[in-house]
């Protein structure tokens, strides 16, 4: 029983750790944004439930392998390999969700002068943190991908750690040919999280206009989260790869009777690329939760609320 606890706070302790952040989040200020009932609260709901069963599920599957589909030999182990992947894509098809409804039909009030942009429901710094995040990611995968080498297959998932005297010794690290389809589903994470926010913003003003201002806000507000917690968990995910290349360790015979030993030249920096890569992914969730956590315990919808 002890392992199996051990496994199961290994294999999801960054979600568990973002579960208790959004719990808190929500006790202390969460409840004052909370969703009112209706379609807008059910689509909420199912987009983010979905999106956590997915991860979680395939995150038992790395600590579980009986949890493992039944599939071919291949597509489960290149699922597994890619799981670098998953939050992304997983991101991608929440973010697409949280669009609908898409230009709810509602009584239309007096014409604005303002235009109305994918940014004018939600304060500068939301979007600020999102460009933080996604210039991070490109930075380290950068920085990653060029310090790869190609392997004996040639996909450029290698580091070479060179000791001399024609002696090397290598291991896996975050290299192109993981860094270049994440840095795609990126691009496409942001472009459907700017058409959603567009969906969002067109629609002409209701003629109860501090209500339907106040839900837009709030749908902007779970599509930020979500697009930032899915980069989040993505950007987690990276530093806790190279923080398992960081614990490379190789050595050899020098002579008759001595010893050489070599690390990577990052290996110092192997617990706290650890550390980053739980607390950044255990962020993420936290986001993935809250905007769930809203939505669950949705609050009485007034006469006057457009359902939007």
């Amino acid at each position: 029983m002890p392992d199996l606890v051990i496994l199961i706070w290994f294999s999801f302790r960054s979600i568990i750790i973002g579960l208790v952040l959004a719990v808190v989040w929500y006790l202390a200020r969460g409840r004052a944004g909370r969703l009112p009932t209706g379609l807008t609260a059910a689509v909420t709901v199912t987009a983010t439930s979905l999106a956590l069963a997915c991860l979680l599920y395939l995150n038992a599957a790395i600590g579980f392998p009986v949890l493992r589909p039944p599939l071919s030999e291949h597509l489960p182990l290149w699922v597994l390999e890619m799981s670098i992947l998953w939050a992304l894509a997983i991101g991608i098809l929440a973010v697409a969700l949280l669009a609908i409804p898409i230009g709810a039909h509602t009584p239309r009030g007096h014409a604005s002068l303002t235009r109305r942009t994918p940014f004018s429901f939600g304060p500068r710094w939301w979007f600020a943190g999102i460009s933080t995040i996604v210039g991070t990611i490109v930075t380290v995968s950068v920085l990653a991908g060029l310090a790869s080498e190609p392997d004996e297959e040639g996909l450029w998932r290698n580091y070479t750690v060179d000791a001399g005297s024609s002696i090397s010794f290598g291991t896996r690290i975050y290299g192109w040919y993981y860094s270049v389809p994440a840095l795609i589903l990126l691009a496409a994470l942001i472009a459907v999280t700017i058409v959603a926010l567009w969906l969002i913003a067109r629609p002409s003003l209701s003629t109860n206009h501090d209500d339907d201002v106040r839900m837009r806000n709030l749908r902007t507000r779970n599509v930020v989260a979500i697009a930032s917690g899915a980069l989040l968990i993505h950007l987690g995910s990276i530093f806790t790869s190279l923080s398992n290349t960081a614990l490379l360790r190789g050595g050899a015979a020098i002579g008759d009777s001595g010893w050489g030993s070599w690390t990577t030249p990052f290996a110092a920096m192997q617990p706290a690329l650890l550390h980053v890569g739980l607390g950044i992914g255990a962020l993420g969730y936290a986001l993935w939760f809250g905007v769930l956590l809203s939505a669950v315990f949705m609050r009485r919808a007034t006469t006057g609320i457009v359902r939007s």
